[in-house]
């Protein structure tokens, strides 16, 4: 009985799964404190006076992308960093604003691998408040309205860090991954804006390939797709 669970586990398994980061890969967002502070109509006042504060806020940054602490403990914590030159309403406002538009060609991507028969899945390091917006959804609970990210919504499997306790590089998130949709690393094909997270996908045996933000992802994308055989 476990031989033949076993043997419809890998029968299941599919060939290749195209996986995807979001912020860059799929999706505009902010690629600086300033550009963050203008879409949110604030003023950049300062950066952090000095290394200790700026080291604090990435610790602050990366605990809640790994739901450790909570936006409105966020907002606070950095606002004491920045020594209140930015109030945890306004931060709110900032965090809100560093996600922008969908690339353009990115729903018809997706919609491409899935009339091709490919499995899709994301690996994000998110947090609770936009994850929300990317997928759609409060929990169990879809949001009002039609989706603000349809392409992200499309995929099949939707892994955050947040939700998974990980973040990348790390290479458990990687392994915890595969063990979720069954996936050996070699069948995976991996999208990031981040050379770390694409060092350490490969690391896992990943086909990772590195996007370049300043040039078209979805172009950069479908190239590779197409010269891997996934896409015609």
């Amino acid at each position: 009985m476990a031989q033949r669970a076993a043997a419809q586990r890998l029968h299941q398994r599919p060939a290749v799964i195209v996986c995807f980061d979001l912020g860059g890969v799929l999706l505009r967002i902010c690629r600086s404190w300033p550009e963050a502070c203008r879409a949110a109509g604030l003023e950049a006042r300062k950066e952090p006076p000095h290394r200790a504060a700026e080291d604090k806020r990435r610790l602050l940054s990366d605990r809640h992308g790994t739901g450790e602490i909570s936006l409105d403990e966020w907002a606070t914590g950095v606002s004491g960093a920045l020594q209140a030159a930015y109030s945890p309403d306004e931060l709110k406002r900032i965090h809100h604003a560093w996600l922008k538009e969908e690339h353009p060609g990115a729903l018809d991507l997706i919609e491409d691998l899935h009339r091709s028969e490919i499995a899709t899945a994301c690996l994000s390091n998110t947090n609770e408040t936009h994850w929300a917006r990317l997928v759609h959804r409060d929990g169990s609970r879809p949001l009002e309205g039609p989706p603000e990210y349809p392409a992200i919504v499309r995929l099949r499997q939707h892994f955050a860090s947040h939700l998974m306790r990980l973040a990348k590089p790390d290479r458990a998130i990687y392994e915890r991954f595969e063990q979720l949709t069954g996936c050996e690393g070699k069948s995976v094909l991996f999208f990031d804006d981040t050379s770390d997270n694409v060092a350490a996908a490969r690391a896992r045996g990943w086909k990772a390939e590195w996007i370049d933000v300043a040039a078209d992802p979805v172009a950069q994308m479908r190239e590779y797709l197409r010269a891997r055989g996934v896409l015609p």
